[in-house]
């Protein structure tokens, strides 16, 4: 069965400074036509930065969306040129001032695919050297959390980490734990 859509026309409703909306359409694979309303946000990088002991580098940051605080991994936007390694290391100097030596690639995905392109690459930070020259963004208020993994653990299972990025991160690791800590 084709269940492919063949875009036909795109009008860009809204272009903000961070995201764009599209109203796009479609041709149906019944041949009728379709519309679409699609958010085309940047890419993003979450870093789940974890030291040899289990200890575990969060942020307590307030979402304006959600309107309270809450608790996840270091992460932002992709810069124009910067790869995606450039963008986990920048990420964690300014949000927690430690600097991975070491970032493992763990997993990406997609966050919303019924309206959106955006898509975040999630890495593992290891080896973390404090950064004392930190250039962070003026407009992001954070509280540095540090933890073991198996609390950070726990508040998943309690249903306290609501931050698909960090629920992914975390669930990955504990299901995979046995052989990244045998990379080394």
């Amino acid at each position: 069965m084709n269940l492919n859509e063949t875009l036909l026309a795109t009008r860009i409703v809204y272009d903000g400074r961070y995201l764009r909306t599209e109203e796009r359409t479609v041709r149906l694979p019944d041949g009728r036509e379709g519309r679409r309303e699609i958010v085309v946000p940047p890419n993003a990088v979450g870093v789940l930065p974890i030291e040899r002991d289990g200890t575990v580098y969060l942020v307590r940051q307030y979402r304006t969306a959600l309107q309270r605080a809450i608790l996840e991994i270091p992460a932002g936007i992709l810069e124009p040129g910067e790869e995606p390694l450039e963008t986990g290391r920048r990420e964690c100097a300014e949000e927690i001032g430690l600097r991975p030596g070491r970032l493992d690639p763990l997993f990406g995905y997609y966050h919303s695919v019924g309206f959106s392109t955006g898509r975040i690459q999630i890495f593992l930070g290891r080896d973390l050297e404090p950064v004392h020259h930190v250039h962070a963004d003026s407009t992001e208020f954070l509280e540095i959390v540090t933890m073991p993994f198996d609390d950070l653990l726990a508040l998943v299972h309690r249903g306290e980490i609501v931050d698909s990025k960090t629920l992914l991160a975390v669930l990955w690791y504990q299901t995979f734990r046995l052989s990244m800590d045998t990379l080394g």
